[in-house]
């Protein structure tokens, strides 16, 4: 009878020798699982889904976003983008269309640093800043020459601030951009002129 209970405190002993060994072994520790998802893209792959809007304001705004005259005649007025965009963007055949070709992601992209720093290089993450961001700050992912890169023609020449003014805000056909605009496609750009900002 004296066998069972030493049998069990064996036992007992073989059960608590094996813990504080492991527990030796691993150094005292917990080990922290790994929660790190890894896809084909790398680890935490960003998410570059976004969904390209297609309201009536969205639509105008994309329409001066995509036509530096436009956003220079009419800023940000969503009516006025509309009304021509119906009257006649229709006919000449423009585009009013929020989605953007690789060219004008990339002319977004090349403009604005914040979303270089987003982005990187990648289109579609500039897209998504676009949607997300870029369209509520009234951004344009028109190809250079657009409203930034005009301000940036008439700071840089003293005979076009003469000509045209300085009242770089103003937005109608006879304000200081929009003259700038025409400009540059009727002369600057043949004389070798110079938009880009420093």
């Amino acid at each position: 009878m004296s066998a069972v209970p030493m049998l069990a405190g064996v036992g007992l002993m073989v059960v608590c020798s094996s813990s504080l060994a492991a527990f030796m072994m691993m150094g005292g520790e917990e080990e922290t699982p790994d929660t790190t998802t890894t896809t084909s893209a790398g680890p935490s792959a960003p998410d570059e889904t976004f969904t390209i809007p297609t309201d009536d304001d969205s639509l105008a705004e994309c329409y001066g976003a995509r036509h530096w005259d436009l956003r220079a005649a009419f800023g940000t007025d969503k009516a006025a983008l509309g009304g021509h965009y119906t009257s006649s963007g229709t006919p000449e055949g423009r585009s009013n269309s929020c989605t953007l070709s690789d060219a004008e992601a990339q002319c977004y992209l090349d403009r604005y640093p914040a979303v270089q720093a987003y982005a990187g290089t990648n289109l579609k993450l500039a897209r998504k800043h676009y949607y997300e961001v870029g369209m509520g700050e009234n951004k344009d992912f028109t190809c250079p020459p657009g409203v930034t890169e005009l301000k940036c023609y008439g700071e840089r020449y003293p005979d076009l601030q003469n000509a045209f003014g300085t009242d770089y805000a103003a937005r109608s056909t006879t304000g200081t951009i929009y003259k700038l605009g025409q400009h540059w496609r009727n002369h600057g750009q043949a004389e070798g002129r110079d938009f880009s900002c420093p």
